[in-house]
Order: C-alpha cells, then structure tokens, then sequence
C-alpha cells in the first residue's frame, strides 16, 4: 500500500522538475540582468530538488527523490532547449547527469534530515542546503562579477544565511527554551524554605 502512494509521488518530482527544467532554459533569454542567475545557476535546482525531497519519509527515499528531481530538471532544459533550436552535445547532458547523481542523495538526505532527524543529524541536515547556496554566492561574487549581477549574488548569499539560521535556530532555539525551563524547574526546586530563610 505504501509503495503505491510513493509512485504519485515520484511523478509529482518529475513532473514538476522536468517543467522547471525546461522553463530554466526558457527563463535564460528574457530575465532581466539583474536577476538572470537564477535561471542559469545551480542553486535554484538545488533548491526545488532540496524542496522536492523534503516531504519523503526517510533518507533514503529524500535521496531518490532529489536525484529524480535533479535528472528531470536536466532532462526539461535540454529537451527544451532542443525544441528551442539550440545545439545539445551529449557531453554537458552526461556531466550533469553525473552532478545529478552526486549531489542529489547528499540534497535528499539533508532535506529529511533536516525536517525528521534528531541531534547532529538534523543540524547537518539543515545546513546542506545553505552551504550550497552560501558556496555558490562566494564563486559567484568572486569570479563571475564580471559577467553577472553581483546584487545576486549577494542575494544568494544572504539567503543562505538566512536559511541556515532559520533551520538551525528553530531546532536550536527550541532546545535552548527546554533547557532553560528545566534548568529553572530544578533551581526551584532546591530552593526549599530553610534556603530561602
């Protein structure tokens, strides 16, 4: 029964991955300067796959769902692309296939991890995506200013901060009120009336 529910699933990734993927290289030629890096930079694929992971279950099936999310994007651009009358060479298709395979089970895993693991696991998790985004913002201010709107990059960067404080400090913050109320429940504890007097 349960893997039955899991197939709608699946398809929902392809399905609105591939979409995205093909708007990505239709989005390519009419973005504005300044925000044209959204549609031809890694850190928007990471994120939908990252956002496409994040309901499954469990690591492993966070993994799948974020290497079909990165493979259906893939295949969306360059089937679109290829509609569009670009040139496609199977090498840029099989080195992105390849990225799809590496980086797609460390962004699924991280998005579960991030949303149902405990302790360490939950702030490795949160922090997957973050790094990415904040790694990506520094190559992109550091070597692409040229090229590109640095105001996006910054952007990206400020994002990934934010991001990360966000997914760390919910957990984090939660913890750190449980603490402090446990910690006065006991001092109040202790202070019996012959301390008090």
């Amino acid at each position: 029964m349960a893997e039955t529910r899991r197939l709608p699933v699946l398809l929902v990734v392809l399905v609105v991955a591939g979409a995205a993927g093909g708007a990505t290289s239709w989005l390519q030629t009419v973005l504005p300067h300044a925000v044209a890096p959204f549609a031809n930079s890694a850190g928007s694929w990471c994120l939908l796959a990252w956002l496409l992971a994040r309901p499954a279950g469990s690591a492993g099936r966070g993994a799948v769902a974020a290497v079909l999310a990165l493979v259906a994007l893939v295949a969306g651009y360059y089937l679109v692309a290829d509609l569009r009358g670009f040139a496609v060479g199977a090498g840029p298709v099989v080195v992105w296939l390849v990225v799809a395979a590496v980086v797609g089970p460390v962004l699924g895993v991280g998005s579960t991890w991030s949303r149902v693991a405990r302790g360490w696991r939950r702030v490795l998790g949160a922090l997957v995506l973050p790094a990415l985004l904040g790694c990506e913002a520094a190559y992109g201010l550091a070597l692409l200013r040229e090229t590109t709107a640095t105001g996006y990059w910054a952007a990206e960067g400020l994002v990934a901060l934010l991001l990360a404080l966000a997914l760390v400090g919910r957990r984090t913050t939660a913890r750190a009120r449980r603490r402090a109320a446990a910690l006065f429940a006991d001092s109040d504890n202790r202070l019996t009336p012959e301390h008090v007097g």
